[in-house]
């Protein structure tokens, strides 16, 4: 290899250790007008206590997408904001490697041939598709569903290495009253904020 040729490839992994450290201060710098806000579920993400992150990270939507009666209602989940949702799904996506997060939740229904087409159409199918491969518990006749005695990640996922799927987690933010609307909605919303 000649001495431009060990230049080149030098310059290459540099121009790649920058964009990964231009990633990670972008992270940093959306958490800082909020870092009070979301520095709790940094540190629960950080102590591995994926439970307790869950439960935070459907706070914090709750908290945030609340409206005037107390209510988050599909429409509110579609104009979730998406510095809110690139913070957190940054949180998650950062402490697991990339395995956890929204943006790879809607990358997983993407890749089961869902779009914003299947999402007005409602379904059903592909979004039970969408469960079963991140493995969400459902019940026979109800489809996804989350019991008030659920623990993340739901024990029954969990592969050789004591993982879940990738996209398990975040869970409990995606339950609702509003059912299968308020979901398609928060995957509609996911995909405009991620799908490159």
């Amino acid at each position: 290899m000649s001495d431009l040729d060990q230049r080149v490839v030098q310059l290459e992994q540099q121009v790649a250790e920058l964009a990964a450290d231009l990633r990670q201060i972008q992270g940093t710098l959306l958490l800082v007008g909020d870092v009070q806000r979301y520095t709790r579920l940094r540190d629960l993400l950080t102590a591995g206590d994926l439970d307790a992150a869950d439960r935070e990270t459907a706070r914090l939507l709750l908290d945030l997408l609340v409206d005037r009666d107390g209510d988050v209602s599909p429409e509110t989940l579609e104009r979730a904001p998406a510095a809110m949702l690139q913070i957190i799904d940054g949180l998650w996506s950062s402490t697991s490697k990339g395995r956890f997060g929204f943006a790879v939740q809607q990358r997983i229904y993407r890749e089961l041939g869902g779009s914003r087409s299947t999402l007005i159409a409602q379904d059903t199918a592909l979004f039970e598709g969408f469960t079963r491969a991140v493995a969400w518990p459902t019940l026979a006749g109800v489809g996804f569903a989350l019991p008030e005695e659920l623990t993340v990640p739901v024990a029954a996922t969990l592969d050789d290495q004591g993982l879940p799927p990738p996209g398990h987690l975040p869970l409990r933010c995606w339950g609702s009253d509003y059912g299968l609307k308020a979901a398609n909605l928060l995957m509609a919303r996911l995909i405009e904020v991620f799908a490159a």
